[in-house]
């Protein structure tokens, strides 16, 4: 059979259509194809890849946070048998007497007042809104209940260690030191600042934990509760009860509890415990690896 060249033409013409741009959109679009097909992930499904649940061991660490707070008042209410009979640490350096003349007010009773009123409201108002966050993030009581138990476990911790160094350094209040304070044992008991430990350590558990759950707001949580921790500690100094150097090294000791805490005990949910976890051992906190 022979082909006439309209013939000819007109099937070229044919062919040059079908392999064109349609024919091309048709064939990536197909529904074989499964990179066409592939829905894209949603947002949540990102999120959860970024933040994955974590968890902690309630039990243990509930156990062990309850007992530090047992332990910090029991030293408390024992103090004055616990506290060295004389200062140890009995003159401030020349830059602590320089801060307490500064920030010294005239109304001590006032600094006071308020300091503990901000000691208060620091813990509350931490409960409260990681509360609140977790449930507006929807992830349950659980999560809230968690969150909760990781700042007070920071605190515990942090209180431990400033019983600790106040019976080793015996040091001496300014109020006490000036005169214009009684002498007992808690007077020989300054060094560190726990009200300031205390807040910082809040403000730095709190931090840590919901970055680490990604929880929207987190850095808000942080500008609020670390100015409201500075604040705490500079009226400890401003109502003659600390130096200077207690309250930097309570906030020190304290934000660096505060970060470290929730990284030692949470860890993916799923997993059987965390790679590093914090147990009680003879004389105060092991790690175990």
């Amino acid at each position: 059979m022979r082909t006439t060249p309209k013939a000819a033409c007109t099937a070229m013409f044919a062919l040059l259509l079908g392999a064109g741009p349609g024919m091309g959109r048709a064939d990536e679009t197909r529904s074989d194809d499964p990179v066409a097909t592939e829905a894209p992930l949603p947002a949540s499904a990102v999120g959860a890849d970024l933040h994955p649940r974590l968890t902690l061991d309630f039990s243990t660490n509930g156990w062990l946070t309850g007992g530090m707070m047992v332990a910090v008042g029991a030293a408390q209410l024992y103090s004055e048998k616990l506290a060295p009979a004389a200062c140890r640490w009995c003159q401030p350096p020349q830059v602590d007497r320089w801060a307490r003349r500064q920030l010294l007010w005239n109304d001590v009773k006032a600094a006071t007042f308020i300091g503990n009123i901000l000691i208060v409201a620091v813990p509350v108002g931490a409960t409260l809104t990681l509360s609140l966050m977790a449930h507006a993030d929807d992830a349950g009581f659980r999560e809230g209940a968690e969150d909760v138990l990781m700042v007070t476990e920071a605190v515990a911790i942090s209180l431990t260690l400033m019983q600790v160094a106040k019976f080793t350094a015996a040091r001496t209040r300014p109020d006490a030191w000036a005169g214009s304070g009684s002498v007992t044992a808690n007077s020989r008991m300054s060094f560190f600042a726990g009200h300031s430990s205390t807040a910082f350590a809040i403000a730095a558990a709190g931090t840590q934990v919901l970055r680490m759950r990604g929880r929207p707001g987190w850095k808000w949580f942080a500008a609020v509760s670390f100015v409201s921790a500075a604040a705490t500690g500079l009226l400890r100094v401003s109502s003659d009860n600390h130096w200077m150097s207690d309250v930097i090294a309570g906030a020190a000791i304290g934000t660096a509890v505060g970060l470290s805490v929730p990284r030692l005990v949470l860890y993916p949910a799923g997993e059987r415990s965390a790679g590093v976890t914090l147990v009680p051992a003879p004389g105060g906190l092991a790690l175990v690896f």
